[in-house]
């Protein structure tokens, strides 16, 4: 197997990985939720839209990596705006993994 196949699939894997942790870390948020009219009264709007665009951006994330270049563009910039976005709507974990998978796409280029 050639180096270049085990970047791909390390990648793969950490972009995979990073989007299911993100959709569950959001499914897990809502979880929580017992009440949504008393949840939107106490939090606002604000959460509602957060939630949303998380579980959209987790699964751009899961596109991404299992149809590269299909809907989405398999590209090292993709993945750190992917990371940068699961930064501010999900959480630090999952654009770690993400960032990382664009890290290792970025030298595999160079």
């Amino acid at each position: 197997m050639e180096r270049s196949d085990i970047y791909r699939k390390v990648m793969r894997f950490l972009t995979i990985f990073g989007g299911v942790i993100g959709f569950l870390y959001v499914f897990l948020r809502l979880y929580n939720v017992e009440d949504v009219s008393q949840w939107i009264q106490d939090k606002g709007i604000v959460s509602v839209i957060f939630v949303n665009c998380g579980l959209l951006i987790a699964g751009f994330t899961i596109i991404t990596a299992l149809k590269p270049g299909n809907p989405i563009p398999w590209h090292w910039i993709t993945l750190m705006m992917l990371a940068a976005l699961t930064t501010i709507f999900i959480h630090l974990l999952q654009a770690i993994l993400i960032f990382i998978a664009s890290i290792l796409e970025l030298a595999k280029e160079l």
